[in-house]
């Protein structure tokens, strides 16, 4: 049971980073070079910055228990 278990986070891991690597990419390379270098990133830094966030995904993804839904982020207001 516990390997089980094991392989689904690793799993949950691999895709919530896959996820988060595709919109950053997707985001960053939408952007023209002056809103880049505005926020201090070159096109060349997009890779990078986009591995990085889905190893910071992967990492929360890991930590949060089975079943339990993301916390909400954003402007998103609950009644």
């Amino acid at each position: 049971m516990f390997a089980l278990q094991t392989l689904w986070i690793a799993l949950r891991s691999f895709f919530a980073g896959a996820v988060m690597r595709r919109r950053v990419v997707d985001e960053l390379t939408a952007l023209s070079d002056r809103d880049l270098s505005d926020m201090g990133v070159s096109r060349s830094d997009i890779r990078r910055l986009a591995r990085e966030a889905a190893e910071e995904a992967g990492a929360r993804s890991a930590r949060r228990p089975a079943g339990r839904p993301a916390p909400l982020s954003g402007s998103i207001r609950t009644a």
